[in-house]
Order: structure tokens, then sequence, then C-alpha cells
């Protein structure tokens, strides 16, 4: 089984493909996108709530992607993702990325970095993304 996060495999790969999209934009680029969203999509959320390595720092690549390629079936996926996350989140609690789970204040696998994804969720154009290390916005 490979690990499928941020930190370590399609979404973090996804991202950086974004992020670099000003510099280099062909179709293999794209289609390294795609495939890295599709993955994210299938295996990205069935597991602790983190930004590093779990299902709220996934959805930073679908979500950004599909803003910006203007795939709504994307969106749609985000969308069912997120009542999946506050699903679990309402009935099992906060999930943290820390050994077994347990509950941390941090930022990366902890319950700060949590509160930040639902907050980006809610509000992904007045709060930027840290994942893809993205300035802050101001007068929104």
């Amino acid at each position: 089984m490979f690990v499928n996060a941020w930190c370590h495999g399609a979404p973090g790969i996804g991202l950086a493909r974004m992020s670099g999209l000003t510099s280099l934009d062909d179709r293999e680029v794209r289609l390294e996108i795609e495939a890295a969203v599709e993955t994210t999509l299938r295996e990205g959320f069935e597991m602790n709530h983190s930004l590093c390595h779990g299902a709220l720092g996934n959805l930073e690549l679908p979500m950004a992607a599909g803003r910006a390629f203007g795939r709504t079936d994307w969106q749609s996926e985000v969308d069912s993702a997120t009542r999946q996350i506050l699903r679990r989140l309402t009935s099992c609690g906060p999930i943290c990325g820390s050994l077994a789970g347990i509950e941390t204040p941090g930022f990366m696998n902890g319950l700060a970095g949590i509160g930040y994804g639902l907050l980006r969720l809610a509000h992904p154009d007045r709060v930027p993304s840290v994942l893809t290390m993205e300035a802050p916005r101001r007068g929104r």
C-alpha cells in the first residue's frame, strides 16, 4: 500500500505540479495533475483529519485543481468528501495525525491544523493555503 497524502504521495505531487504551472504548463503536467487528483479522490479520505497526512490536507488538491481548471465534477467530489469528513468529525471527534491519533495541539498533525482546514473549506477565497505557501490575502 502507498501513502496518499500531502507529505508523501499524490496530493503533494499534484499540488507541486499545480504550483509550477506558471513556469511549466503542458499536456504532460496537466495529465500528472489529473492523475494525482483522481488518485486522491479515490483513496485520500479514509484516514485522520490532519493537514500533513490526513483528509483535510488531501482536500486541498482537488479543491484547487477543480477551481483552476473549472472541473465541476472535482468540486462535486470535494463537496462529497467534505460531508464525509464532517460526519466523521461529528461522530468521532477530531482525529489527529499523530501516533495512534492521540490529540495534539500542533498545526500540521494536530487540532490547530484541523481547525485551519475546516476554516479553509468554509472560506477558500479568504483563507490562504499553507500547503502551497500561498501569501496572506489582504482586504478580504
